[in-house]
């Protein structure tokens, strides 16, 4: 979770520090490869399916023959499918992502990048996962599902980690520029912009997807300088799996754009 007073206190001049040629590649490979060059949301949905292919079909394989694996060597058999596609991030490059502004949890660890005015987070693709019930084959596309509902403020996937032996996705989204928060009644008009009403106190859904954690003066809705109201990170439960779900919200069938 990214609070806004650590993110206020960074944007007045705190840099990157211990920098080297190595750590530094793993962002200047990624730089300026995200979701903002694309002329339609189903090309973007597509481009974000394509990246990810790779590690979708590893997962997918591993909840069948690989079933039997332990823990360790699922990781392992992901991270080496992630390596030629060069979506691996090493721990050693982690820290370099930029200053860390958030307490680890069990759910991420949040970076600020002042250089590229961006956050990365690297998150434990299991954290929360009963209450956005999804399986242990839906996280390579769940920032997908946030890029199609949330296209104003979207992630780039930019590879999987390792910590303490379990799986890492490292992530990277643009820092909105605001101190702002947006009022109940714009979270609750830009949700329905999107198809997206309450349904009881904390969910607000389409049928296909619910989401929650949007309330006013959280840290995960914020008012931009723009006008925008931008949707961090909310919580988004799926009520199909993470591929039906993208096929449902835009037509565009997963395993069908990998090559």
């Amino acid at each position: 979770m990214i609070f806004l007073d650590a993110i206020s206190r960074l944007l007045k001049g705190r840099r990157n520090a211990n920098r080297t040629a190595e750590n530094e590649d793993v962002r200047q490979r990624h730089d300026g490869g995200g979701v903002y060059r694309f002329s339609s949301a189903a090309e973007r949905t597509i481009s974000d399916c394509r990246r990810v292919g790779l590690l979708a079909a590893a997962v997918s394989a591993q909840s069948g023959g690989d079933a039997d694996c332990s823990p360790r060597d699922k990781v392992r058999k992901l991270t080496d499918a992630a390596k030629p596609a060069g979506l691996y991030v090493s721990p050693m490059q982690v820290p370099s992502l930029g200053d860390i502004v958030s307490k680890r949890t069990g759910e991420s660890a949040v970076y600020w990048n002042h250089d590229e005015n961006a956050f990365y987070k690297v998150k434990n693709p299991a954290a929360k996962r009963p209450i956005k019930r999804t399986s242990d084959k839906d996280w390579p596309y769940e920032h997908v599902i946030h890029n199609i509902l949330f296209p104003e403020c979207p992630y780039e996937f930019i590879g999987v980690t390792e910590e303490y032996g379990e799986l890492r996705v490292v992530l990277k989204q643009q820092a909105i520029g605001t101190e702002s928060f947006p009022t109940s009644k714009q979270i609750e008009q830009s949700l329905a912009s999107r198809n997206l009403y309450p349904i009881d106190a904390y969910f607000f859904s389409d049928g296909i997807v619910s989401v929650t954690d949007v309330g006013e003066h959280g840290d995960n809705v914020l008012l931009g300088d723009d006008g925008i109201v931008y949707f961090i990170d909310p919580l988004i439960r799926l009520h199909h799996s993470a591929a039906e779900t993208i096929h449902l919200l835009t037509g565009v069938d997963p395993e069908l754009t990998i090559k």
